[in-house]
């Protein structure tokens, strides 16, 4: 089982200490470690988590391509419920490359489109293929805990790059448009029905009502979540829309962003960390 999720870390007396940020991911960590218990009972070996800690997690360049080819693997994995062969892998970016990617003229006949590969896709093109790939995930596929961690570790990636973006692919749609492929949380990723959540409210911006650069895809507990905690403690939550938060108030042109975007609570470092040792 694999769990990917935000989590404030530390570095205490030699030993890691990390706090979730997120209280929905706390059933899966409990069966992760329930799992691994019962595991080293029947062993008796210990069994070692194999972790990655990225602290640049939000500076990196996003890579496209490397999202792609997780994305469709994830898809066949769900599918055949078994890892795909490389060449089982490319026939079926050939089938999405059909329904999700740009179109181009086929030089061979001016008459006939065909898709345009991620390997020759700029950077937008490259991006609607894989908004179109998420959709497909949320729509036509059952995931496992597994996979769900590796879609879910392209989705925050995917996230702050959009946030970054001084035009994204989508900021020209109305919200009816959006609607139309906002069928997961941009927060935690589940799908299902999602509200639609304005950044910039829409009694402070009534003329950015429509447009889709200003809103957010929530579950409703996200929603309500939002409207009793406010932005410090969302975006201490969900950290990776930040970027698209901030975009969105800028965008606004004449509202200042609001200073609430600033951490106003301080971990407490040695608390936390002598909470978690026991001492």
């Amino acid at each position: 089982m694999k769990i990917t999720a935000f989590f404030h870390g530390v570095l205490y007396k030699n030993q890691i200490v990390l706090r979730v940020c997120d209280e929905k991911d706390f059933p899966l960590i409990y069966k992760l470690f329930g799992s691994k218990k019962k595991r080293e009972e029947r062993t008796k070996q210990e069994i070692l988590l194999k972790c990655e800690i990225d602290a640049e997690f939000q500076h990196r360049t996003y890579k496209q391509l490397a999202s792609v080819w997780k994305l469709i693997t994830v898809i066949f994995e769900s599918t055949e419920r078994r890892k795909p062969t490389d060449e089982e892998c490319y026939d079926l970016y050939l089938d999405l490359l059909d329904i999700y990617a740009d179109k181009t003229v086929n030089r061979l006949n001016k008459n006939r489109l065909r898709p345009v590969h991620i390997s020759e896709a700029n950077t937008v093109a490259a991006a609607r293929f894989i908004d179109g790939l998420l959709y497909h995930l949320a729509t036509s596929c059952q995931l496992n805990y597994d996979l769900e961690a590796d879609v879910r570790s392209v989705l925050y990636e995917w996230e702050i790059w959009q946030g970054k973006q001084e035009h994204n692919f989508r900021d020209d749609d109305s919200v009816t448009e959006w609607r139309a492929y906002a069928v997961y949380s941009e927060a935690s990723g589940l799908g299902g029905d999602v509200d639609c959540h304005h950044i910039v409210s829409r009694g402070a911006a009534p003329q950015f009502e429509d447009c889709a650069w200003n809103v957010l895809a929530l579950t409703r507990e996200e929603h309500t979540f939002f409207h009793s905690r406010g932005w410090t403690v969302f975006l201490d939550k969900y950290p990776h829309l930040r970027g698209k938060v901030e975009r969105a108030f800028k965008k606004a042109g004449h509202l200042e962003i609001p200073k609430i975007f600033m951490p106003e609570n301080q971990i407490d470092i040695a608390g936390l960390a002598n909470l978690a040792l026991g001492e």
